[in-house]
C-alpha cells in the first residue's frame, strides 16, 4: 500500500510538471505570437503612413518632391568649360577661373529639360544656325551667369534667342557663363577687346551674386571633392528612391539641413535675410558696380543693370523688399537699373521657374524677353 501511494504521488508530480511545462510553452507561444502581431501591425502602420504621406505630397507638391530625380537626371557638360586657372580653393580668384570653349556644342540635361547648346568663335552662346550680322544697326553685350546663359532651355526659348528673333536689327552677344560673379563677367568683357558693343547689360542675379562678390565679410568655404564624388556611389539608392515623392521630400529636408554640399546655399539665403549681413556684403558688390561704371565710361558705352530675383523671393514675403532697396543704395547713380521682380511677380512668380531647378523655365524667359523688348523699344 505504501508503494502504491508513492507511485500515485509520483504520477501526480509528473502530471504537475507536465502542466508546468505546458504552461511555460503556452506562455512562450503567446509571447511569440504577440511579438509577431506587433511587427505586422507596425509594418502595416508604416505602409499606411507612407501611403498617406505619398498621397499628401502629391496633392500638395513642392520643389522638394523632385529633389532626388534632379540628382539622378542632372548632368553638367564639363567638356564645355575650359579651365584657365585663377582659383585656389577657399581663396578669392585673381582672374577668370574658366571660359567656354569656342565653337563647341554641349548637352544640358535635367529632370525637366534636355537641351543642346552651341558657342561661337568667342565662346558666347549662340544659335545652332547663327550667322554674324554684318549690317546690324546696333549691338548689345550681355554679361551674367547661368540665368543669362540659359542652358536649361533651347536657344529659341531663351531671353537672348527671343530678342534675336524679335529685334533682328540688333546684334546680341550672350556672354553669360555658369557660375560667374560680377568681377568675372567684367573681366570677360575686358578680355574681349574686339567686341565693341553700343550697350552693355549686366544681368545681376541677387540670389547668389551678392554672396559671390563678397570676399570681405562672408566665411570662405573650401569645396570637398570627396563629398562631391560620393554622390556617384549613391546612384543605386537614388535610383529607386526617385519614384516616391514622399521619400524624396524627406531626403530633401534631411540633405538640405545636414549635407555640407548645401551649406553654402543656406548661407547665401541667410545673408539675404539678415539686414546686417546683407549691408556688410553689399560693400563688395558696390566695388564691382563702380568698376562696371568705369569700364562703361572708358568704352563710351551705355550700360544697364537688370536685377534678377531668385525663386525664394516669391515664396518668402518681404525678401525682395529687403534686398532690392539695399542693393539700389549701393548702385552708382550713372547706371540705369531695372528690377525684374515686379513683372515676374505679375506674370506668375515662382511658376516661371523650374520645379527642380532654380532657373527660369521657357515661360519665365518669354516674360523677361517681352519686358526687355518693350523697354528697349520705348527708349
Amino acid at each position: 500500500m505504501f508503494v502504491a501511494k508513492e507511485y500515485a504521488l509520483g504520477q501526480i508530480e509528473d502530471v504537475k510538471d507536465f502542466k508546468d511545462v505546458t504552461f511555460v510553452n503556452n506562455n512562450q507561444t503567446v509571447k511569440s505570437r504577440d511579438w509577431m502581431y506587433r511587427c505586422v501591425v507596425l509594418l502595416l502602420g508604416s505602409l499606411v503612413a507612407c501611403f498617406i504621406g505619398e498621397v499628401g505630397v502629391r496633392l500638395f507638391p513642392t520643389w522638394h518632391d523632385a529633389f532626388v530625380q534632379d540628382i539622378v537626371y542632372s548632368r553638367l557638360p564639363t567638356d564645355l568649360y575650359q579651365p584657365v586657372g585663377g582659383l585656389n580653393p577657399g581663396e578669392q580668384p585673381r582672374k577668370i577661373r574658366f571660359v567656354h570653349h569656342p565653337n563647341r556644342q554641349a548637352r544640358f540635361t535635367g529632370l525637366e529639360y534636355d537641351n543642346w547648346v552651341y558657342t561661337d568663335n568667342l565662346g558666347f552662346r549662340t544659335s545652332p544656325t547663327s550667322i554674324a550680322k554684318a549690317t546690324a544697326d546696333s549691338s548689345v553685350l550681355l554679361l551674367g551667369d547661368s540665368f543669362l546663359f540659359a542652358g536649361q532651355v533651347s536657344w529659341s526659348d531663351s531671353v537672348v534667342g527671343r530678342l534675336t528673333e524679335t529685334l533682328p536689327t540688333v546684334q546680341w552677344w550672350n556672354a553669360g557663363v555658369d557660375g560667374y560673379n560680377t568681377a568675372e563677367s567684367l573681366t570677360l568683357w575686358e578680355e574681349h577687346e574686339g567686341v565693341k558693343p553700343d550697350e552693355v547689360w549686366l544681368l545681376f542675379f541677387w540670389g547668389n551674386d551678392i554672396w559671390e562678390n563678397d570676399w570681405a565679410s562672408r566665411p570662405t568655404s573650401i569645396p570637398n571633392e570627396e563629398l562631391e564624388l560620393s554622390r556617384e556611389t549613391d546612384q543605386y539608392r537614388f535610383g529607386w528612391m526617385q519614384y516616391s515623392r514622399f521619400l524624396s521630400r524627406l531626403y530633401a529636408f534631411w540633405a538640405i539641413s545636414t549635407d555640407e554640399r548645401f551649406a553654402e546655399k543656406n548661407s547665401q539665403m541667410a545673408q539675404l535675410r539678415d539686414a546686417d549681413q546683407l549691408e556688410a556684403a553689399l560693400d563688395s558688390t558696390q566695388v564691382q558696380l563702380e568698376r562696371f561704371t568705369i569700364q562703361c565710361v572708358e568704352a563710351s558705352t551705355a550700360c544697364r543693370v537688370w536685377l534678377i530675383p531668385p525663386m525664394e523671393a516669391f515664396q518668402e514675403p518681404g525678401l525682395s523688399e529687403q534686398v532690392v532697396p539695399a542693393l539700389l543704395n549701393h548702385m552708382p547713380d550713372s547706371i540705369d537699373v531695372t528690377d525684374l521682380y515686379p513683372i515676374l511677380k505679375e506674370q506668375g512668380g515662382a511658376s516661371l521657374y523650374f520645379q527642380s531647378d532654380p532657373h527660369w523655365n521657357s515661360m519665365g524667359h518669354a516674360v523677361v524677353a517681352d519686358f526687355i523688348q518693350q523697354t528697349y523699344e520705348q527708349e
